[in-house]
């Protein structure tokens, strides 16, 4: 999957952080991650990802405001996957332009099937 860039994994509690990025590298993903929308604007900037699972809810820069970032960087067609417990995250993921929006918590292996289906899709 390298050929295609990392996903890039985005969320401020970093147990959701080694969780995803656990079960995405045993499914031979290479990944980046991020602990807040800064970190993730700029991780972005040095090396383009295949896929974002972007949390809504970050420090210094929310998810939307990444969304939109990394969107006029890499235009509509670089997939994001938005997770939140925001009880409005469906709106939000889809005002944002994500493909797929999960609620938390959300099933690992529903996380990995949109994952797959969002690389393709690509």
């Amino acid at each position: 999957m390298a050929e295609r860039g990392p996903i890039l994994v985005v969320d401020d509690e970093p147990e959701i952080v080694q969780f995803v990025s656990g079960v995405l590298e045993d499914e031979g993903f290479d990944l980046m991650t991020a602990a807040d929308g800064r970190e993730a604007v700029d991780k972005a900037a040095e090396q383009r990802p295949a896929l974002v699972v972007l949390d809504l809810m970050l420090p210094r820069l929310d998810g939307v405001g990444v969304a939109a970032e990394l969107h006029e960087r890499y235009g509509e067609n670089l997939p994001i996957l938005m997770i939140s417990a925001d009880h409005n995250g469906r709106n939000k993921a889809k005002q944002a332009g994500a493909f797929a929006y999960l609620s938390k918590p959300f099933d690992l292996n529903h996380l990995v099937e949109l994952v797959h289906r969002g690389l393709v899709s690509a």
